[in-house]
């Protein structure tokens, strides 16, 4: 039973003593079966010594689970137990306590079989132990158990190590989430909107080109970390596009597949899989989103073939599917005159259909942004130079 004489939890619902679920995880922490780990260790680590120290104890179990409440990873410190516990068994646990809000509380070996298989048997002076599960705002949680202690802590004692714990695992989780976004900075330099995605759907990291998508249009949802699209349909192409990117070999996986999100003639989208370039994870999927834009279409084109400004107007209304007697009516001119405009700039560029503009746009245009130059000014050395003044021969 949990100790409640001098420290009850923060959620005294909270217990799981004789409960259904503690003889359940007492049966399926023997079955092993971990997942293959992709946390950032050396963080949560960190996390878990801190937490060792600061419950004043030797051994502590952390599992680390991602938003969607899936295990990614474990760490033990000081623990002499060394097969890994199964994660039916770690997400029975979370889900119990995950239930209330708080829920950070200490009890006693007797009372938690599951915890001695965590971090070992405890001794006979030291039988308490410090249970629970913390969430960051980004959603990432963290099971834990530190044990084992001669004595629980007091209540002031508890109260400032929960509101520790959750300090603590907020800047892991915090530390993780801006390593991981300068790991894939380089999303940042497509000028579509991109993202990656494992074979689940996972969505690892997008730029804000894809953030702004998923604001403004309602193609692809993103909910709980996963994506999806506008109907079951759509997302089971998508999901068979990743998945044979993800097992093709590198020559197929070179030439990408297509996805259509969107049928509308006003909000045509298609998305484009390919792997992820570089030596980085051979399981996730780089996704762009091209963006059709008429108007920047047509000021590369007319750069490129020296046209006018009205042959510019006229080749963006082109790009966007308008016929000439429109383009005539939205610039005030004849339809005859837009038909002479439209003859004399396909004999300048060389082409002999409209619907090779449409070939020229994706031609002229980049999948990458235009860096700026940086016009910050270099810092200065951070060295100080101390000028003494020798003194004169006879001064006093």
């Amino acid at each position: 039973m949990l100790d409640v004489g001098k420290t009850p939890p923060v959620d005294r619902r909270n217990h799981l003593n004789g409960s259904p679920i503690a003889i359940h995880l007492d049966n399926a922490i023997e079955r092993p079966d971990l997942a293959t780990p992709t946390a950032d260790l050396p963080l949560y680590r960190w996390f878990a010594d801190g937490l060792t120290r600061l419950i004043a104890c030797e051994r502590c179990y952390v599992a680390i689970l991602s938003p969607r409440g899936e295990r990614i990873d474990e760490v033990r410190t000081g623990c002499p137990v060394a097969d890994p516990v199964p994660e039916a068994a770690v997400l029975a646990i979370a889900s119990r306590l995950g239930a209330q809000d708080g829920c950070i509380f200490q009890s006693i070996a007797s009372a938690h079989g599951f915890a001695r298989r965590l971090i070992g048997r405890e001794s006979t002076l030291c039988p308490h132990c410090v249970i629970g599960r913390v969430q960051s705002p980004s959603g990432s949680a963290a099971l834990f158990v530190g044990g084992w202690r001669r004595t629980s802590l007091s209540g002031e004692e508890f109260a400032s190590v929960t509101r520790a714990i959750d300090l603590m695992w907020d800047a892991a989780a915090d530390l993780a989430q801006l390593r991981m976004q300068r790991q894939w900075s380089w999303l940042e330099d497509i000028a579509s909107p991109a993202f990656v995605v494992d074979e689940n759907l996972v969505v690892r990291s997008m730029n804000a080109g894809f953030r702004h998508l998923l604001g403004t249009s309602g193609a692809l949802v993103v909910e709980r970390g996963v994506i999806s699209g506008s109907n079951p349909s759509i997302t089971a192409l998508l999901k068979d596009a990743v998945c044979r990117t993800i097992r093709s070999d590198s020559t197929q996986r070179a030439r990408g597949s297509a996805v259509v999100l969107s049928n509308d003639k006003q909000k045509f989208l298609f998305a484009v899989t390919g792997p992820v370039p570089g030596d980085r994870d051979p399981g996730l999927v780089l996704i762009v989103v091209p963006q059709f834009d008429a108007v920047a279409g047509a000021r590369r084109i007319a750069a490129a073939f020296t046209l006018n400004w009205v042959e510019e107007r006229i080749v963006s209304r082109i790009l966007r599917g308008r016929c000439p007697r429109v383009i005539g009516t939205e610039l005030g001119l004849t339809e005859e005159t837009v038909r002479t405009y439209i003859k004399r700039v396909m004999m300048k560029i060389g082409i002999n259909r409209q619907s090779e503009f449409f070939v020229l746009h994706n031609l002229t245009s980049s999948p990458f942004k235009a860096r700026q130059p940086d016009r910050r000014v270099p810092a200065m050395p951070n060295v100080t130079r101390i000028h003494v003044r020798r003194r004169r021969n006879g001064a006093s």
